[in-house]
């Protein structure tokens, strides 16, 4: 919509700015931008290329799908530092440890949080534990927030 105006090139920057609810030095990179480029078209930025290419990515994939005792970690939990391990070693590619989260999440995967409480818990005595022991340690705890202690 500036366009008209700024081609026309009898409208004062500042009315335009005002016009159109812009700072002035928008009204100057407008003009910058017609100038350079022929038109005000926003020039998109596509950020840096991928460091992986669309093989090394795929073979990422299959890297993470085999799992993580199968490249001698000790357990199948796949962390950010063994991930980028794996891509290091594997790729030859190092990336920092924060940007192996991106990478992973751009792939498809997703955040993975181990289930809480201890493998060898036993669930039934903690029941039992919650149904009859709790009650009676939550009632001796009232008392104590009523005791003058300073005496």
């Amino acid at each position: 919509m500036a366009l008209p105006m700024i081609q026309a090139g009898d409208t004062p920057n500042q009315q335009i700015a005002d016009t159109f609810g812009v700072s002035i030095n928008t009204v100057y990179s407008w003009k910058e931008r017609l100038r350079h480029q022929g038109g005000l078209e926003a020039t998109p930025t596509t950020g840096r290329p991928s460091r992986l290419t669309s093989e090394q990515r795929q073979q990422l994939c299959t890297l993470l799908q085999e799992g993580a005792c199968a490249h001698h970690f000790p357990d199948e939990t796949w962390t950010t530092p063994r991930v980028r391990d794996l891509i290091g070693r594997q790729l030859g590619v190092w990336y920092h440890v924060d940007h192996v989260r991106k990478l992973l999440h751009q792939l498809g995967f997703s955040l993975q949080r181990p289930q809480k409480g201890a493998l060898e818990q036993n669930e039934q005595a903690v029941k039992t534990w919650v149904q009859t022991t709790r009650p009676e340690v939550k009632k001796k705890g009232r008392g104590w927030r009523n005791v003058d202690l300073s005496g």
